[in-house]
């Protein structure tokens, strides 16, 4: 991670939502195409993806010792999408 990832990952963690957005807006797309794969239905890929990046904010925010930042978006972007996986079957 670069000085300035650094310095927004910092920032991050004490509430500057910006510099999420900065650090993690590369991955978004990804994460949507994941979860698009995964239910088959773009309105629901996209509440997803919010999802996935409120928790990552969350979960850093609190101080959580997430690790990398980047492989706890994808372990999280997982986790929802087989939660909501979960969710259908109930549903259904």
């Amino acid at each position: 991670m670069s000085d300035h990832e650094q310095q927004l990952l910092e920032t991050a963690k004490n509430g500057g939502v910006e510099a999420f957005e900065e650090l993690t807006g590369p991955h978004q797309a990804r994460v949507y195409n994941f979860l698009l794969s995964e239910c088959g239905n773009e309105f629901e890929a996209g509440q997803l993806t919010q999802e996935v990046f409120v928790r990552t904010f969350d979960l850093l925010t609190k101080k959580a010792d997430i690790g990398n930042l980047y492989a706890c978006i994808y372990r999280t972007a997982s986790e929802i999408s087989r939660q909501a996986a979960h969710e259908s079957k109930k549903i259904s």
